[in-house]
């Protein structure tokens, strides 16, 4: 590889970071549920009942999605292309995540096949 190329790659990847997660304009810190933001203070999850939401994705117990990219903004609604897994299915899926801020009510986050995971709030 070439030195030319390799500051290509480089700078490539900065600029990669430097974007940084799909919805990080969105959501600043990490939202859950009870179980959630217990495990965020604690560091880790004990309970089928956790739920976490930040700007790279939402996780639960057995399943997860990593935001990947925006596709629509609409105030108070983000459409994230997203790669899931869930526990005991092999490989990933992609699929468009929907994630409402209903403000006072929370977060409430839609992944396809799924029910609506919600209310969500701030684990500060």
């Amino acid at each position: 590889m070439s030195l030319a190329s390799h500051g290509a790659i480089i700078s490539l990847a900065a600029v990669i970071l430097a974007a940084g997660p799909a919805a990080a304009d969105v959501l600043a810190g990490s939202y859950g549920n009870e179980v959630g933001c217990a495990g965020v203070r604690l560091g880790y999850q004990d309970s089928d009942d956790y739920v976490v939401l930040t700007a790279d994705g939402v996780e639960t117990y057995g399943s997860g999605c990593e935001f990947a990219q925006r596709l629509t903004t609409m105030p108070g609604t983000q459409l994230l292309n997203s790669t899931c897994f869930a526990e005991g299915e092999e490989g990933t899926t992609t699929d468009v995540v929907k994630v409402v801020n209903k403000r006072e009510d929370g977060f409430f986050v839609t992944i396809p096949g799924l029910e609506e995971i919600g209310p969500l709030k701030s684990c500060s």
